[in-house]
């Protein structure tokens, strides 16, 4: 990114660069730097390195939901466009 300039949105980039440094500017976000692409001089998009998602717990209770669910028997479409949306 040869001609990458700093502003509010991080640095800026070309189209141009992005095409032809691809290698860099993938360095930069998996550095955590935020980079505004632009293309004929006007911003045309951000990009933003993503958060780690936390990984869910062994024990997160969404792998028992099998266990904790209640059987309550066949439902019919009106009941469960109750249960759904609330009608």
């Amino acid at each position: 990114m040869s001609r990458a300039k700093t502003g509010r949105g991080g640095q800026t980039i070309t189209t141009h660069e992005m095409r032809f440094e691809f290698d860099r500017v993938l360095q930069a976000v998996k550095a955590g730097k935020t980079l505004t692409l632009t293309y004929r001089s006007k911003p045309l998009a951000r990009i933003v390195p993503l958060k780690a998602e936390p990984e869910l717990a062994v024990d997160d209770p969404i792998f028992r939901l099998d266990e904790l669910a209640e059987r309550i028997g066949p439902l019919t479409n009106t009941e469960i466009d109750a249960a759904v949306y609330g009608r």
